[in-house]
């Protein structure tokens, strides 16, 4: 089996990170992976989002649990997306922490898009803690082939 080790006796997939057939990482995802492995529990929240198109818009999710919409600014131009959500953890006054893990800060996330969309009909949406940006496609010229007179 190539690619694998064994470990105390059963097959473990080789972690190779620099690899030249191995997906590209970003630094983010080792950042995640530094964290984890050395119990950083200050780890910054990142924005997690899906995107999906159909013929007339782009669909695009990000999970912002715990973040009132007040705390989340968009900005969209003709082909990109920037999303900067505000985490803010509740303190009462004279309460000790017994256990922190939540995060607080802001973390943004941007991205370009394969084709220019409207902005000006671009709408969002927040509920369930997940915010849904719906992006009409511009329209498209079509090529037209002209008569000679």
């Amino acid at each position: 089996m190539t690619g694998f080790i064994r470990f105390n006796g059963a097959p473990a997939v080789r972690w190779t990170p620099f690899a030249a057939n191995t997906p590209t990482r970003s630094h983010a995802d080792f950042e995640r992976a530094f964290a984890e492995a050395y119990g950083d529990k200050k780890a910054t929240p990142e924005l997690r989002a899906d995107v999906r198109e159909n013929a007339t818009a782009y669909i695009v999710q990000f999970d912002v649990p715990g973040v009132a919409k007040e705390g989340i600014t968009v900005d969209v131009d003709e082909k990109s997306v920037r999303v900067e959500a505000t985490f803010k953890r509740e303190t009462v006054e004279g309460d000790t922490a017994v256990l922190s893990e939540r995060a607080d800060g802001s973390v943004s996330r941007a991205f370009r898009l394969s084709q220019a969309v409207d902005a000006e009909l671009a709408t969002a949406r927040h509920e369930h803690g997940v915010l849904t940006l719906t992006l009409p496609k511009k329209n498209v010229a079509v090529q037209k082939r002209l008569e000679i007179n």
